[in-house]
């Protein structure tokens, strides 16, 4: 009893709890620091989520071009307390009206230079159009107010990412560099050299026209001079733009899916996004005691690849823009649907065919995530992309910024491969005026149907599956934000393609998931999948925040003092 008192006097406690940020005037999470600091300079000077949502979409378009910006889209999941209620924003961008099922296809076979690099690849830029509709229906600040960050960044400069530096290594981006003059002024120093990590970069092409369009609201880019020169670079590489796509181009609000998982609602982003498959995943392990079985063990592991491998199966085939094919939304995500594709599931890895009966019905006739909460009690989940890194590479002459190439995301025909290793169905085939189905999962969680967690993630089909996880990971595990986002994932699509594993996983529980038929693909030690989530919990009164270590992920919070704290550091905001 002495020795053990003596302990507990002299000696320094066993454990406590970790550093986390957390704070009680609201939150911020995304892939930079920029970005982060943007938004929450936005919030100290009164603004709410959806002011903060723009500034650090804008701010992202600046110092992350790489993963999205102005010439992109996105999904917002938007919830605000004076309503009660969550919106879905989708401005993801549809295809021209021109475009037709043949886009990407040459004598019967598809063109993978086209649908990767070429015009055709280009979709209807929704980025603008989105945060503007956004801001004039919910927040409270103007568009000028808001880009203030993203224009100073611009002008003045902002330190190269490491994720940024990186991507000017892959291939597809040399490709770009390659085609592209325009793109190698952009982005490459003095047009010659790669910025390294921690270089200096400065944007003022892009500062001067988010200048003007703060100025001049969002018609400016959509309308007049600037759109008829994005038209034409467009269709100089192929493509069949007409200057009315940009001119009656306005984003669409969807209906949420939710379900109700151990007593928490969760709400994503409905068709065509991957909110639906999300649902149906936790529908299906939500048969399962997560909990029992342990974080991260071979019985939870294998519950949550089965399950991910027959939303994807599903999904295959079941989902594409409801405003032209007959989507069974209800049924997809449904307790009873799930039961019934959970009675699959073995003790041996399957592979799994998609359900009878769902395929979407004609009718008749690299990406990043964020995360935001407010004082008042809003709360925005926003993923936004132009698809591959740097999208298509085609750059505007004089603009400051490169175009989407989500056009990739539509089947090119019946059952192609997509460059993320996708395949789909005619449902989401091309149609000018339709959106391409996207793996963007924008998702809040609710509990006493009161903001509880803003979630999503980046990384394209791993998107659905990092931010599964990462719900399974607060609900089940009750993990705050820095560490569900930081703990070791998965990914398993199909059992051929196998069962990615980050390390941190036990070589004896990749073991026993072998035995059961899975083929593990090991990550290794100095590098991880792209499963980039990003959330912001509430949770006792107090804001947590936490941005994904896998790229440059930054979490803040902002105190009642007007400081914020960065990552367990606190600072005064500038």
């Amino acid at each position: 009893m002495c020795q053990e008192q003596k302990k507990q006097i002299y000696m320094w406690p066993s454990h406590w709890e970790k550093p986390a940020a957390h704070g009680d005037y609201g939150a911020v999470s995304c892939n930079n620091s920029y970005a982060a600091r943007a938004g929450l300079w936005i919030l100290k000077n009164g603004g709410n989520a959806f002011d903060a949502a723009a500034a650090v979409s804008l701010a992202l378009s600046v110092v992350e071009p790489h993963h999205s910006g102005i010439g992109g889209g996105c999904f917002s999941l938007l919830y605000c307390e004076k309503e009660g209620r969550i919106f879905a924003l989708d401005g993801r961008g549809t295809a021209p009206v021109q475009a037709g099922p043949d886009l990407f296809l040459k004598n019967g076979e598809v063109q993978d230079e086209w649908k990767d690099l070429g015009g055709q690849s280009v979709a209807i830029p929704g980025l603008l159009k989105t945060m503007e509709d956004m801001l004039k229906r919910f927040g409270t600040m103007t568009l000028k107010e808001v880009s203030v960050p993203a224009i100073r960044y611009a002008k003045e400069g902002f330190g190269t990412s490491y994720t940024g530096a990186l991507t000017m290594y892959d291939d597809s981006v040399k490709r770009k560099m390659r085609i592209s003059e325009g793109f190698r002024k952009l982005y490459l120093k003095n047009g010659q050299e790669f910025y390294r990590f921690g270089d200096i970069q400065r944007n003022p092409e892009l500062g001067a026209l988010l200048e003007t369009i703060a100025e001049n609201g969002t018609d400016v880019f959509y309308r007049g001079e600037i759109a008829q020169r994005i038209v034409s670079v467009i269709n100089s590489r192929g493509g069949c733009f007409e200057t009315a796509d940009l001119e009656n181009y306005a984003p669409k609000y969807r209906e949420p899916v939710h379900t109700d998982y151990r007593g928490y609602e969760v709400v994503s982003f409905a068709p065509p996004s991957g909110g639906c498959t999300l649902i149906e995943m936790l529908n299906i392990l939500e048969q399962n005691d997560l909990r029992a079985m342990g974080h991260n063990t071979a019985d939870s592991i294998h519950a949550i690849a089965e399950a991910m491998k027959l939303g994807f199966a599903d999904r295959s085939i079941a989902l594409g823009d409801p405003d032209f094919v007959s989507v069974d939304t209800e049924r997809l995500t449904s307790k009873a649907y799930a039961a019934k594709r959970f009675r699959l599931i073995g003790g041996h890895a399957g592979e799994y065919a998609p359900a009878e009966g769902i395929e979407a019905k004609e009718y008749p006739g690299n990406t990043s995530h964020f995360s935001i909460m407010d004082r008042f009690g809003n709360a925005v989940s926003q993923t936004q992309t132009v698809r591959d890194w740097f999208g298509s590479g085609i750059a505007v002459e004089g603009l400051g910024f490169v175009l989407n190439n989500a056009m990739s995301d539509f089947s090119a025909a019946a059952g192609a491969m997509t460059s993320q290793g996708l395949a789909y169905g005619n449902a989401n085939s091309i149609a000018g005026g339709k959106t391409p189905l996207s793996s963007m999962s924008p998702s809040i969680v609710l509990k006493d149907k009161k903001p509880y967690l803003a979630i999503g993630s980046a990384g394209g089909p791993r998107i659905i599956t990092g931010t599964l996880q990462g719900i399974i990971n607060a609900i089940d595990f009750d993990m705050n934000p820095e560490q569900l986002v930081n703990a070791p994932y998965v990914n398993c699509l199909t059992r051929e393609q196998g069962l990615e594993a980050e390390f941190g996983i036990s070589q004896d529980t990749l073991r026993l998931l072998e035995e059961r038929g899975h083929k593990p693909v090991c990550i290794e030690a100095d590098q991880a999948m792209s499963t980039m989530v990003n959330s912001v919990m509430l949770k006792d009164g107090e804001y947590y925040a936490a941005g994904t270590k896998r790229v440059d992920g930054c979490g803040g919070v902002l105190l009642s003092n007007g400081n914020i704290i960065l990552e367990g550091i606190s600072q005064e905001i500038s």
